[in-house]
């Protein structure tokens, strides 16, 4: 009686133990995407792959070959092949991409959706003459020069940061008068490379001076003391702190593509937050294959590593990717949308959004604005530009929301 009774615990035990593992087995079958398909009387187990379809913001209608499957955020099964895939929502411009779903892979589709219709908010109301912004994109450098409100001319800065927009923060603060035989909308403005101090250049027609402006210190007459005779030696030091950033930058990529980036200025090379690398290429030049070991879920999307100088690219440091962006003379002044892998240059007088890889190319801005004034804005949800109101009208700063 009693051996009957231990080899029932034995049974129960064992069967318990083969539940745990079948069960175990098929969990992690399903979780790499494999999936029940009946046919007749005979059931499989069919490999799929992952796309998980996130987008900001969400709650966006995600499209598979132009059929409506879910919404955002979550993860669909596909069988292995080529989709099309569109995400969509009321108010925001659509975004779509050509994606390879692999068997036991999960495709990540993160897209970063922009407003049809941008906002505008002005951040200066009498005018900003020569705006210049420093090179870690902290603040912005700005002469007023108001025919009509004399009282407010003079020198400007704005601390950009991530607090939004209102009548009480991300101001202009003066930090300067116009003083007797010093208009500063005169001057021309350059910051240093660790961003905290500025060269105010007067050309020869408007004196011919140079002052540097410490931006941890009051700016007052006091203080203003012509240093063009120690100029040579100011843009030596700042040509090697320059030096040093770029040589900081070079040491983050892989050794095989240092030699095929131009090192002109800390611009050339920049990175976004989750370690793509925008560059702009130095010689014609074949890039190498597997710079990095790739991740089983590199990116399908048009790899171009044949690089032409002169052109930017895009590096991927986590997927060894590389994408052509465009040639130098029509992609001015690119920067990394903060927060995201999204691209924001000059074109053909539009400003242009792109993905990383060169796709979800969208207009976020066109008609009468200053090219070379085109600039981020910390949080990622709206960048600065210069443009009138209307024909005739002082040029202002205006805050564009387009996410």
């Amino acid at each position: 009686m009693g051996n009957r009774s231990e080899r029932k615990s034995l049974l129960i035990i064992l069967s318990v133990f083969l539940f745990v593992i079948v069960g175990t087995y098929l969990v992690t079958l399903f979780a790499r995407g494999y999936r029940p398909n009946f046919q007749g009387n005979n059931l499989t187990l069919n490999a799929t792959g992952l796309l998980s379809a996130t987008s900001k913001p969400k709650g966006a209608s995600v499209y598979v070959n132009d059929k409506l499957i879910t919404a955002t955020d979550d993860t669909i099964n596909l069988a292995p092949g080529s989709y099309l895939v569109k995400i969509i929502k009321d108010g925001y411009l659509p975004w779509q991409k050509s994606v390879n779903i692999k068997k036991e892979i999960v495709f990540q589709s993160d897209a970063q959706l922009f407003r049809s219709a941008p906002d505008l908010s002005p951040i200066t109301l009498n005018g900003a003459v020569n705006p210049v912004i420093s090179p870690d994109n902290s603040k912005i450098i700005f002469s007023v020069a108001s025919a009509s409100a004399t009282a407010n001319n003079g020198l400007y800065i704005i601390e950009l940061n991530d607090i939004l927009l209102s009548l009480t923060k991300n101001t202009p603060r003066q930090i300067a008068v116009n003083y007797p035989g010093i208009d500063w909308s005169k001057a021309v403005f350059t910051f240093s490379p660790d961003s905290r101090q500025v060269l105010a250049n007067f050309p020869p027609r408007s004196g011919g001076v140079n002052y540097l402006l410490n931006l941890s210190s009051p700016v007052n007459q006091q203080t203003l003391i012509d240093i063009t005779p120690r100029l040579s030696l100011i843009k030596a030091d700042w040509k090697n702190q320059e030096s040093q950033l770029v040589q900081i930058k070079l040491d983050r990529l892989p050794q095989n593509l240092r030699p095929l980036l131009s090192t002109d200025s800390a611009k050339s090379i920049s990175f976004s937050v989750d370690d793509k690398v925008l560059y702009l290429a130095a010689t014609d030049s074949a890039l190498p294959t597997n710079l990095i070991s790739p991740p089983p879920a590199q990116s399908t999307q048009t790899q171009d590593r044949q690089l032409k100088k002169g052109n930017y690219y895009v590096y991927d440091l986590k997927d060894d990717t590389n994408f052509l962006i465009g040639p130098q003379n029509s992609v001015l002044n690119p920067f990394w949308m903060p927060n995201s892998s999204n691209l924001i240059f000059v074109k053909n007088q539009i400003i242009t959004a792109i993905d990383y890889d060169n796709t979800n190319q969208v207009t976020l801005f066109a008609g009468n604005f200053n090219p070379d004034v085109v600039f981020p804005w910390a949080d990622g949800t709206k960048f600065i530009t210069l443009t009138s109101a209307y024909t005739g009208a002082a040029q202002n700063l205006y805050a564009v929301t387009v996410r």
